[in-house]
């Protein structure tokens, strides 16, 4: 429901405009008022710009904590100053590629998706290995890192660790009489049973193109339902059984109780308001409900994704150190940032509960914060899958693929609309694909 692969609006922690600064200097007596800024001015003028590269910045309800980290960062030391770059989520990874295949990325730090990081670190190898910083740390990454080493060197620390769950308000399932699904038949009947258009829809899904980011982000998972994988190698899979039969398994509950052709944006209000029942999403979802109206949050709760394997995507998002003249700065950013005590900061404020290592014997405070979270269960009880094994070599064209996934899958929302017969489209379309990986 909420990428953090997840958009919204407003740019870094406020600045002091010109007209502001000038004010304060005739308050405080202007000469000194204009000496002190020239001098922070040199001071500024003499470190090293670090470009962070992210869609964080843009993130309701995580923004506030990564601009922390920047700012004690940055009052840390005087020879760095690092500095946020970048797009919302949505636009994020096509507009990294295409730097990249222009020769270079235009940032010395990178925050990256797991698929776009495959790419940088091995189709375009532009990382520096990390390796140096884990053991001046002395910490252990999650095994879910395995994906970010290449020739047994490890090239990217994790950021933010986002798995999928069912996401759901306790407060209308209590008022309908209904408990979580377990089943993709339950799921559907359960949906079914929390809508009344339009003043309740049963499940928050991504469904317009103009999302296509986020579509695709929520979509992907739909493979796992009955087992199934989008590509094996570089044969795509999209029209195989279990393909379509998860496929199937999102449309029934798009018509079932999805608020349809509505923006992610106002999905995300509707949900806010209380007027949604669940939302298949990650943890990021509940941080974002929790910004826009803090009077829903006692009531969201999470359970496994409702079918046997509960398996869901869990997806890293590292940061990355690239190649290039700050190469060495943007290792000490990133030590700086997965340090015990600034790692578990962001997190209790981000409301990140999946540390990117050993975090919880290290710090006692994010032990105890992980302790009261009762909405974190589902997510736990979820068996994590990266993108990478079920993407095959479709991993480093993600984003190539998930556009032709969701043109097709259209046409199966309209009235009468296969699915069998739009993925029979999209296979052709990503077996022409495959010839140009």
């Amino acid at each position: 429901m909420t990428n953090p692969d997840k958009p919204s609006s407003a740019l870094t922690g406020l600045r002091p405009t010109r007209r502001q600064l000038l004010a304060g200097a005739a308050a405080m007596g202007g000469t000194l008022a204009a000496t002190s800024f020239s001098s922070r001015s040199a001071r500024a003028a003499d470190r090293i710009p670090l470009k962070l590269m992210s869609w964080e910045q843009f993130q309701p309800g995580e923004k506030e904590g990564w601009n922390a980290v920047l700012d004690k960062f940055n009052q840390s030391q005087d020879k760095y100053l690092v500095e946020w770059t970048g797009w919302p989520a949505s636009q994020y990874v096509s507009n990294v590629v295409i730097q990249a295949q222009a020769g270079g990325i235009d940032a010395d730090i990178l925050m990256a998706m797991p698929d776009l990081s495959a790419q940088v670190i091995r189709k375009f190898q532009l990382a520096e290995p990390l390796d140096d910083v884990v053991k001046a740390l002395g910490i252990t990454p999650s095994g879910g890192h395995e994906f970010l080493r290449k020739d047994g060197q490890l090239y990217g620390l994790s950021a933010i660790d986002v798995n999928f769950a069912l996401i759901y308000n306790k407060a209308l399932l209590e008022k309908a009489g209904v408990k979580p699904a377990t089943t993709p038949e339950e799921w559907i009947e359960t949906t079914a049973k929390l809508t009344s258009r339009p003043d309740q829809f049963g499940i928050a899904l991504t469904n317009v193109i103009a999302d296509s980011g986020e579509w695709w982000f929520q979509l992907q998972n739909f493979c796992l339902p009955f087992d199934g994988k989008w590509a094996e190698g570089k044969t795509p899979l999209a029209n195989s059984p279990e393909v379509v039969k998860g496929l199937e398994l999102w449309k029934s509950l798009y018509e079932a109780g999805v608020p349809q052709g509505t923006a992610q944006s106002a999905i995300m209000k509707l949900a806010a308001d209380g007027r949604v029942a669940q939302a298949f999403g990650v943890n990021p979802t509940v941080v974002v409900l929790r910004a826009t109206n803090p009077d829903i949050y006692p009531d969201l709760l999470s359970a496994a994704p409702p079918w046997a394997s509960r398996r869901s995507l869990d997806r890293i998002h590292p940061l990355i150190a690239l190649k290039g003249k700050n190469s060495d700065g943007a290792k000490e950013f990133i030590k700086f940032v997965m340090s015990p005590d600034v790692m578990a900061d962001l997190m209790i404020t981000n409301l990140y509960v999946m540390p990117p290592y050993d975090l919880a014997a290290k710090s006692e405070k994010f032990a105890a914060f992980l302790a009261d979270k009762p909405w974190v269960t589902g997510f736990n009880e979820a068996k994590q899958v990266s993108p990478i094994d079920v993407m095959g070599d479709f991993a480093f064209a993600d984003d190539q693929f998930g556009r032709i996934i969701m043109q097709n899958f259209q046409s199966a929302l309209r009235p009468g609309g296969s699915v069998k017969t739009a993925m029979d489209g999209a296979q052709r379309q990503l077996e022409a694909l495959a010839t140009r990986l």
